[in-house]
């Protein structure tokens, strides 16, 4: 198998796939977080992000290995692979966000923070640290939250995910583009897939 009819596209889609999926559930573990105002789900959910933070790059360790020994994907490729990756995990999350906004939160969650933020503990701790305009500047701005649409909701957060996707695009890319060092040849399976895929067209 050639370099260049190595399937990058199908994989990054996969896995890009399963990335979103796993932002969405870090997601809805907030959104039970502030809703409930149970700290062991916020709690949860900061490792969640951790976690997600380091799914890329294993996404790219994978895909190396891939390849058969001796070979690598190329930077071009390794940037398109990763730029697919993410853009098919934005898409994902963005979707269920938007359903979960239109459908089902009616400004729950934005009210469940404000409470939260709003408990003595909490503006106590600001005001100690000598934070209390910070934390005046944020409850001003769940207050323009709230009247955002489902569409602008979705929309901030589908930013904010591809602002931090672009951050890790360059690191993810370099990972994908490394010479393969799998002491098996894995390319068979691979040139199944891709075999399939043309006959399918």
């Amino acid at each position: 198998m050639t370099n260049n009819e190595f399937p990058f596209r199908a994989f990054a889609m996969e896995y890009g796939t399963f990335l979103g999926i796993a932002w969405t559930i870090v997601f809805f573990i907030y959104v039970i977080a502030f809703r409930t105002g149970n700290s062991m789900f916020l709690f949860c959910a900061s490792w969640g992000i951790l976690a997600l933070a380091v799914m890329p790059f294993i996404f790219a360790w994978r895909i190396k290995q891939l390849q058969p020994k001796g070979t690598s994907l190329g930077i071009l490729r390794g940037m398109g692979f990763s730029l697919n990756l993410f853009m098919f995990a934005c898409l994902f999350s963005g979707a269920c966000e938007f359903v979960y906004f239109r459908f089902f939160d009616q400004g729950q969650m934005l009210e469940g923070c404000t409470t939260m933020l709003l408990t003595p503990d909490i503006s106590e701790q600001y005001k100690q640290m000598g934070m209390t305009d910070s934390y005046n500047q944020i409850m001003e701005v769940f207050k323009e939250l709230k009247k955002l649409s489902a569409f602008e909701k979705t929309e901030a957060l589908f930013n904010s995910n591809f602002f931090v996707s672009m951050i890790l695009f360059i690191p993810v890319s370099f990972i994908a583009s490394l010479q393969s060092t799998a002491k098996i040849n894995r390319s068979a399976n691979v040139d199944a897939l891709s075999n399939n895929k043309n006959t399918q067209e």
